[in-house]
Formats: structure tokens, C-alpha cells, sequence
């Protein structure tokens, strides 16, 4: 899925980090949080300040974690009067969050690579959201038929 091509063209999922993003957004969209392994099978992804430092994707990411403080398991207001020992707690939720619903993603993109049904275009995730985003406004279509009937 990774493509880089020559300078001036369209990469698809350029840098891995990109692609591990993707991932995060689209298991958050289908509500696909899975539960990584522990210990030695577990493999450390390239730390969050290793990233590309002024990618609004990135901005986004930390955005949408920050707004979904109540399910991460903090509160902003008491931040500022935690230890270290608290903040390295919080950052560890932080970062349990985004890997399990980027595996998630990670996982639904496997099942649809299975199947055969992604195709190697520019616009990929788009047209992987947009999918979901239509998926969900038939569901809501369908639901608000039923409770009319």
C-alpha cells in the first residue's frame, strides 16, 4: 500500500507514520478499538516526536485524542497539578488509544485487502471514509424508516 513515487507525484500512505494515522482514524470511525499484545510480541512504532512535526495530519490526530478525554480516561483541568509519575500515566492511555483503534484500522484495511477490495489509487483513504460515511447515513436511513413504520 505504500507507494512513493517520483518527486512532484502523489504518494499513497507516504511515510509509514502516515498510514499508521489513517489507520487510527478509520478504526475510530467504524469503532474498531483492538487490544494489542503485551510484552515481547509487542513491537514499539516510531515514537509520536519522531513524526513529521508540522503535518496538520498529526495536528488532527492530537485533536481528536484530546476531545475524547472522558473515554482516554483524564481530565484536562487536572493536568497541570499532576506529578510525573500521574502525566507518564495519562501519556500511556494517550498512546493505548491510538494504537489500538489504529490496529483496528490496521485490521479492517487487512480485511479488505483480503477480499480485494481496495484499489491502489491517490485518493484511498478518502474513498475508504467516504464508503463508511455512506454505510452510515443508509444505516441512519434505514433506522429512521423502521421507527416511522
Amino acid at each position: 500500500m505504500a507507494n512513493k513515487q517520483k518527486k512532484g507525484e502523489f504518494s499513497q500512505f507516504g511515510p509509514l507514520y502516515e498510514l499508521y494515522v489513517y489507520a487510527f482514524f478509520l478504526g475510530l470511525k467504524i469503532d474498531s478499538r483492538i487490544e494489542l499484545a503485551s510484552g515481547s510480541n509487542a513491537k514499539k512504532f516510531v515514537e509520536i516526536a519522531g513524526w513529521k512535526s508540522s503535518s496538520p495530519l498529526i495536528d488532527f490526530l492530537l485533536l481528536t485524542v484530546f476531545s475524547r478525554s472522558d473515554e482516554i480516561g483524564f481530565d484536562w483541568n487536572d493536568l497541570e497539578d499532576m506529578d510525573e509519575k500521574e502525566l507518564a500515566e495519562v501519556v500511556r492511555k494517550i498512546i493505548t488509544f491510538i494504537e489500538e483503534y489504529a490496529y483496528g484500522g490496521l485490521d479492517y484495511l487487512k480485511s479488505k485487502f483480503d477480499n480485494g477490495e481496495l484499489d491502489n489509487s491517490q485518493y484511498l483513504f478518502v474513498d475508504l471514509l467516504g464508503d463508511l460515511v455512506v454505510s452510515d447515513e443508509e444505516n441512519n436511513l434505514m433506522t429512521n424508516d423502521r421507527s416511522f413504520n
